[in-house]
């Protein structure tokens, strides 16, 4: 699979036209981000999926992460065989990790898709968004510390005035 010929989604899914029939799946980036996977749960066939809306769920050790359509359309294919060796997804998500094919009525759809450029872009934009916002965080903890208020101090008993004695009822 050439990568120059796939569109991708601002949710890190990769699309493939061939015809009227799109293969889906997800990018590199996106599962070094996820980590370690631990399950995946694809759609049937003669499903539709719609634009935005979850078609699956991908499992790491630490997050659940819904897999969202980047386009409309009726599933005809799933690669059933990567619920069960998730190893080969991990290794390379583009050729026989891909999730979904898909039938779609209109291929108009795809223009809305990034290219591969506009796609590394995109990834570099979410980069330094990240390294800001680490930035921002070591700056409020590596900061000055704020200075705290100084209790009042303590008077000593016998620097303390003495208090009216109160006279007690009977």
């Amino acid at each position: 699979m050439k990568k120059e010929k796939l569109k991708y989604s601002l949710d890190h899914n990769w699309v493939e036209l061939k015809r009227k029939v799109v293969t889906i799946g997800v990018t590199d980036y996106f599962i070094d981000e996820l980590g370690d996977l631990i399950d995946l749960c694809l759609p049937k066939v003669n499903e539709d999926i719609l634009l935005g809306i979850s078609y699956g769920e991908i499992e790491s050790l630490d997050v659940l992460h819904d897999l969202m359509a980047p386009v409309n359309g009726e599933i005809v294919k799933v690669n059933s065989d990567l619920i069960t060796t998730l190893r080969v997804l991990q290794k390379n998500p583009f050729d026989d990790g891909w999730f979904i094919k898909v039938r779609i009525a209109d291929p108009e759809q795809l223009d809305t898709l990034m290219d591969e450029d506009e796609y590394e872009e995109y990834k570099k934009s979410i980069r330094k968004k990240g390294q800001e916002a680490v930035k921002k965080k070591v700056k409020v903890k590596g900061g000055k510390k704020a200075e705290r208020k100084k209790k009042p101090e303590r008077k000593k008993k016998a620097e303390r005035k003495k208090r009216p004695e109160r006279k007690r009822r009977q």
